[in-house]
């Protein structure tokens, strides 16, 4: 008798030298499905955080690269103290070779002791260097400062004035978007052990007399002003009983000497002049108008533009004369054949041109990289006073 054929159903058939193996049933079997939810571990969620992080870092290396400052004329340069980054397009393209003798101007106690980071004495240097070009229009050369929050604008700014400083340039103008940053000014020249006076505002201007003219304190030095003061005006008596409008424009080149002052002419957070239309003036704002007038009424000095955010489109750049882009011995003889040439060709134009101005040495653009930093969400309750101020406000 074969007992597999008695076996009750559900059970094991055992064949020997195998293993066992369920008998098959009668009845059609239900299958039924379990879901189930396993909340992981502290060790799988640090797994997959890193995972995630990975991705992101990978992900972030693509679009920036690490930066660090070449200067093996100065191998005594101390690093940043933070992390920086440079987009990956620019990191592309190297800058040209230093040869500017910064070392002849700023002492070795400011390089060793890092009072200017290997960072900064590189924007510093290739400022410099450039100012020593002359464009074809007999204009002086510029230079782009476009580095983010955190790699020192305002120290690179006071490096620039005090090596102009040192070689008997003493008269330089600052335009900034605030009066409250000129405290700013003053600490980042005065750390640099540079006593130059920082002149806080045009107004102080109006101390001159046709009698005795400024006084001797205000005859050299760093005016700080705003870009509202340079388009504004102030009444100057011309007589006993009478009294004549002159501008602040006017007042500064004054102050300056005139279209053979060569001193510094810095335009920190230049983007408040970026609506200028060189061919319809009309259309332009007044600062616009205004920055653009100084740098032509002034051919020598040393221009130095500086923004984080200076060219979110290329229009905006119509009032950088300086950099040599547009104009005289160039492939665009005028700003507009510029425009419309990048815009045709897109994004990927922009940023050639980026590159370019970087290659030339004409522009930097380094910012502090966030691998360090950390972000949390929190979520809170509103009270009822709070949903009610923000539905009003809604």
């Amino acid at each position: 008798m074969d007992i597999s054929s008695t076996q009750p159903v559900g059970s094991v058939h055992v064949v020997a030298g195998q293993s066992p193996v369920p008998a098959a049933s009668s009845k059609p079997s239900k299958k039924r499905a379990m879901n189930r939810v396993e909340k992981p571990t502290d060790e799988q969620e640090e797994i997959s955080k890193m995972a995630k992080q990975g991705v992101a870092e990978t992900l972030s290396r693509e679009v920036f690269s690490t930066y660090s400052a070449s200067l093996p004329t100065i191998p005594h340069a101390c690093p940043h103290p933070g992390k920086i980054v440079e987009a990956a397009s620019l990191a592309a393209q190297p800058l040209p070779t230093a040869t500017y003798p910064i070392c002849d101007s700023l002492s070795d106690e400011i390089i060793r002791k890092g009072r200017l980071s290997a960072l900064q004495l590189e924007g510093v240097v290739y400022a410099c260097q450039r100012h020593q070009v002359l464009l074809p229009d007999g204009h002086r050369a510029g230079f782009f400062i476009g580095d983010g929050a955190g790699v020192g604008k305002g120290r690179q700014i006071a490096g620039i004035i005090l090596d102009n400083y040192v070689r008997n340039r003493r008269r330089h103008i600052w335009f900034s978007i605030s009066g409250d940053l000129c405290l700013d000014a003053q600490r980042d020249v005065k750390d640099l052990g540079c006593y130059l006076k920082v002149i806080s505002g045009c107004q102080q201007l109006d101390r001159e007399t046709r009698a005795f003219g400024l006084p001797s304190d205000f005859k050299e030095g760093i005016v700080f002003s705003t870009y509202a003061t340079l388009v504004s005006s102030v009444s100057k008596s011309s007589g006993p009983f009478s009294a004549k409008q002159q501008t602040r424009l006017d007042q500064l080149i004054a102050w300056c000497g005139g279209k053979d002052f060569d001193g510094c002419l810095i335009f920190d957070e230049c983007h408040k002049a970026k609506n200028f239309a060189p061919d319809n003036e009309k259309a332009s704002t007044k600062v616009a108008v205004a920055v653009a007038s100084i740098q032509r009424l002034l051919p020598k000095a040393r221009v130095v533009y500086c923004s984080a955010t200076g060219v979110t489109d290329v229009k905006d750049m119509a009032f950088m004369e300086r950099l040599g882009l547009w104009g005289p011995g160039t492939p665009f003889k005028a700003f507009d054949v510029f425009l419309e040439t990048i815009q045709k060709r897109g994004l990927g134009a922009a940023e050639m041109v980026a590159m370019e101005m970087k290659n030339a040495g004409i522009y930097v653009s380094r910012g502090l990289s966030f691998c360090d930093a950390e972000f949390e969400n929190m979520e809170r309750d509103l009270t009822k006073e709070q949903c009610a101020t923000y539905d009003q406000s809604a």
